[in-house]
């Protein structure tokens, strides 16, 4: 009783009322005869997109939409864990794909502490999850105005007034193109890191709090790291910076546009694949933040400290320098983090797709952890290759830029 006391002024009577129901409705009930209006019905959980997706052409050759959906426990009868059996996707009211199984396993985690462990799609009592969703359709189609989802949970019991399927977190599509841009390095060798769209990497799942409210500014974000002509990370240790060949590489700019930020008073980290938490502010390390225009930033992080070659409020050109690349910041060996967004701020923003004006697919990089952390060499599955325009480069492939 307390707990329905609480709700408000209609308490009583709705208590009265839920009661009855749970007695005598089964869950799914049929609506009224005559209805006008679809009827109200208890969820064990309630979703939201993050931020309405806007498309992009990946290197795939298809087009992708990528958000995340913020799923909430906030079962009441009774209270209790709830797992997610499966996500419908409605393309303008439509069933145009299902999240299930091993992928959905992979794409969703609660918030919180999360290890092997963790049940990934069970959400406990008053806690919220992440799914990290890309849908996707052949290239040259129109998007489809509004996206919507039907989650199926875990079976309520007999006679519950909750439904275990429902509809939820409906959203609009952006339908803008993704700006065209200049690639922010040279040459060939440069491997997607925790690019987009459908793995869950540490960009992908990089839903903050800053300030008191949630962003996704990592959502199309790539951490570029280069692999050397003999197809390995590092010329030698892989533990040492100097042993990177690309450390030190000239960071270009890919757009014109106004310099709004800066920072470059950080020291290079040491390479450590297992980094200490560290602030907010000094998380992209030293870094240049470019104004392009209409509403969107290019932010280039974890430079060299010392070599910032730009000032705030200074207009720059496509191709000139910014930096150097180094490895400042929360970094754990040297690479080059790019991403657009839609302020100025890496953390406090959302982040924007963006398709490269040119580019050599030179494969996809399938061993990963191997390459990176063990310094083994790399190997590569043959799709996709040979050129690309108007493209973003998706997680893991490796791409040329030219000279």
């Amino acid at each position: 009783m307390p707990a329905i006391v609480r709700w408000s002024k209609m308490s009583i009577l709705l208590g009265a009322l839920v009661v009855g129901l749970l007695v005598a409705a089964p869950a799914g009930a049929a609506k009224p005869t005559g209805s006008a209006v679809e009827d109200d019905n208890f969820t064990p959980l309630v979703a939201r997109v993050q931020h309405a997706p806007e498309p992009v052409r990946g290197g795939d050759g298809r087009e992708h939409l990528a958000y995340e959906l913020l799923v909430t426990n906030v079962a009441l009868f009774p209270p209790r864990p709830v797992t997610v059996r499966k996500i419908v996707t409605l393309a303008d009211g439509r069933p145009a794909a299902t999240l299930a199984g091993a992928k959905l396993t992979e794409l969703m985690e609660p918030f919180g502490v999360v290890d092997e462990k963790t049940p990934r799609t069970t959400i406990a009592p008053g806690g919220t999850a992440k799914v990290l969703m890309d849908f996707t359709y052949p290239a040259g189609h129109k998007p489809p105005r509004r996206l919507s989802q039907v989650i199926v949970a875990s079976p309520t019991r007999a006679g519950s007034v909750e439904l275990s399927r429902f509809p939820a977190a409906p959203t609009r599509v952006v339908d803008r193109p993704a700006p065209i841009i200049a690639p922010p390095l040279r040459g060939p060798g440069w491997v997607v890191v925790n690019g987009c769209c459908d793995a869950n990497t540490s960009h992908r799942r990089s839903l903050l709090p800053d300030n008191g409210a949630l962003y996704e500014g990592e959502r199309f974000a790539i951490d570029f790291a280069q692999m050397t002509s003999e197809g390995r990370i590092a010329e030698g240790s892989n533990k040492v910076l100097g042993n990177y060949p690309f450390y030190g590489d000239e960071v270009i700019s890919s757009t014109a546009g106004r310099v709004v930020g800066i920072v470059d008073r950080l020291p290079d980290r040491p390479v450590d694949f297992e980094l200490p938490p560290g602030t907010a502010a000094d998380a992209g390390g030293n870094h240049v933040v470019v104004d392009m225009g209409g509403g969107r930033y290019v932010f280039y992080g974890h430079l060299m400290p010392g070599s910032v070659r730009v000032r705030v409020g200074q207009r720059v050109t496509v191709g000139q320098t910014l930096g150097l690349l180094g490895s400042s910041g929360n970094s754990n060996a040297p690479h080059l983090h790019f991403q657009l967004m839609d302020g100025p701020t890496p953390l406090g923003a959302e982040g924007l797709p963006f398709r490269f004006s040119a580019f050599t697919a030179e494969g996809t990089l399938t061993n990963f952890p191997q390459f990176f952390v063990l310094g083994a060499k790399a190997k590569l599955a043959d799709a996709p290759r040979g050129p690309r325009r108007a493209e973003l480069p998706l997680n893991l492939q490796v791409v040329d830029f030219g000279p």
